[in-house]
């Protein structure tokens, strides 16, 4: 997996930058990133069955504007969860995986992402990546009201909701946050 991401980052983000730069593209169609974070709540339903606060959440994505409603993109959920687990005292739940967006008429965005998840866990918030609590998979959804402050950048701001399952282990998270968001659009939207 981490091949994986090296080979994506030398390799294929910078081959799409510059063929994405070169295109003629309109409004809010191309590509755009988004980062976002914020704070949450998780709830373990089976194996630890207890909740916690998510010390920060995460749903960070990379697509392409496919007309002025329509996105599709590649994107990154979780968060790192106070949640007592054991001997451990942190969950950290990562999922990477590919989902499309719709934009309402009054620029809220409705976003669908499934992933592949992996859950570990840690006895200290400096080491989130930890032991492993085991891979399986996992959907979000988030809604996003979105302000232009500038030609290319927007910031938002709504709900995110995700739900992780692991294989072997049995894990099932559920997440909900509030989270903040810069996006950047490579084509100007204003």
């Amino acid at each position: 997996m981490k091949k994986l991401v090296n080979i994506w980052v030398k390799l294929i983000l910078p081959v799409c930058f510059i063929f994405f730069s070169l295109s003629q593209v309109n409004g809010q169609k191309g590509l755009f990133v988004k980062f976002s974070v914020g704070p949450g709540f998780t709830r373990e339903y089976s194996g630890i069955n207890s909740d916690g606060l998510s010390i920060v959440t995460k749903n960070h994505a990379i697509g392409w504007g496919i007309t002025d409603k329509f996105a599709v993109h590649i994107g990154e959920f979780g968060g790192l969860n106070k949640l007592k687990a054991g001997d451990y005292n942190f969950i950290n739940l990562d999922a990477f995986g590919l989902g499309f967006s719709y934009q309402t008429p009054i620029d809220i965005k409705i976003s669908v992402l499934g992933a592949y998840s992996k859950v570990s866990f840690a006895k200290k918030w400096s080491e989130a990546s930890g032991e492993d609590g085991g891979h399986g998979y996992g959907i979000n959804m988030s809604i996003d009201k979105e302000w232009f402050i500038a030609k290319r950048w927007g910031i938002r701001l709504g709900p995110q909701l995700f739900w992780l399952k692991t294989s072997e282990t049995d894990y099932k998270f559920f997440n909900a946050s509030l989270n903040g968001s810069v996006v950047f659009y490579l084509t100007p939207v204003r």
